[in-house]
């Protein structure tokens, strides 16, 4: 009887699991979703609900009869308010079959990454979990193509810039840096308190933090131990802006990265500790 009992107990506790997870994951698209919605039906409620008031977002705009793309300029919290506002006072709501699509490209219990597709363009997007609710931090977007034909080359280029992050940071390599990251780069992230297990205030390293940072590794200050993590995975390439994971001794990163001519260099960076499983 008591091994019944326990299996039952083990079984709800797998199942509770499961559906937090599946719990995340709506709740992640529901935020994609209410972004794409709050533009096209003109209701900042929506957009309050799914967007930081820090926001963080820019983007690139193609060039009309060229292949060139420039950049679009800040797009803030306030501005973004005003747009929906202004979409519903002139009743400039989005045509019938407007493009609406999330995907999900990378979730951990802390952080997320999704990519939405509009009728403006395509939209990559860092999201973070506090309090129980998931909101959107940073984007990076281009338009107004909606669709790409990435090469290998494109591909390993950007396998090669989130290489060049890691090892940046594991060997105290500046040059490693500034090919990887944009001195105007915007990175967050969450480190886990080992002796509660909970994730501690999000905070900010700026390029100059990263740059200190460095310093202290090759003072010995700090080092990665031997065998460690060193992974890296494209989630995504578009004609101007790219999505990456990387896996390292810190934890996973979630970076977006621009077209910088041949190469590709890294504009947003989320980040988080991963919890040590139990034994």
């Amino acid at each position: 009887m008591r091994k019944i009992l326990i299996g039952i107990i083990l079984l709800f506790a797998s199942m509770a699991v499961i559906a937090s997870g599946s719990s995340d994951m709506e709740a992640v698209e529901k935020a994609s979703l209410h972004y794409i919605e709050g533009f096209y039906e003109g209701d900042p409620a929506k957009l309050k609900a799914c967007l930081i008031p820090e926001l963080n977002k820019h983007g690139y705009y193609k060039r009309k009869g060229t292949d060139k793309y420039v950049p679009a300029g800040d797009f803030p919290f306030t501005k973004a308010l005003t747009y929906a506002e202004n979409v519903r006072a002139k009743k400039d709501f989005a045509k019938p079959g407007s493009p609406k699509e999330v995907e999900v490209l990378g979730l951990s219990n802390k952080i997320a990454i999704t990519k939405v597709t509009a009728n403006w363009g395509i939209d990559y997007m860092l999201l973070a979990k506090n309090d129980g609710k998931w909101m959107i931090r940073q984007i990076l977007w281009e338009g107004p193509d909606r669709t790409s034909n990435p090469t290998e080359t494109d591909k390993k280029s950007a396998m090669q810039t989130g290489l060049n992050y890691i090892e940046a940071f594991y060997e105290g390599n500046e040059a490693k840096l500034r090919s990887a990251l944009k001195p105007t780069m915007y990175k967050w992230g969450y480190s886990l308190d080992r002796k509660t297990g909970k994730y501690k205030k999000g905070k900010q390293m700026t390029f100059k933090m990263a740059l200190g940072f460095l310093e202290g590794v090759r003072k010995g200050e700090w080092k990665p131990k031997p065998g460690a993590p060193k992974k890296v995975e494209v989630l995504d390439v578009m004609n101007h802006i790219a999505a990456i994971k990387v896996t390292a001794a810190w934890g996973i990163d979630y970076m977006l990265l621009s077209r910088d001519g041949d190469k590709w260099i890294t504009e947003h960076v989320i980040w988080s500790s991963i919890p040590k499983k139990k034994a």
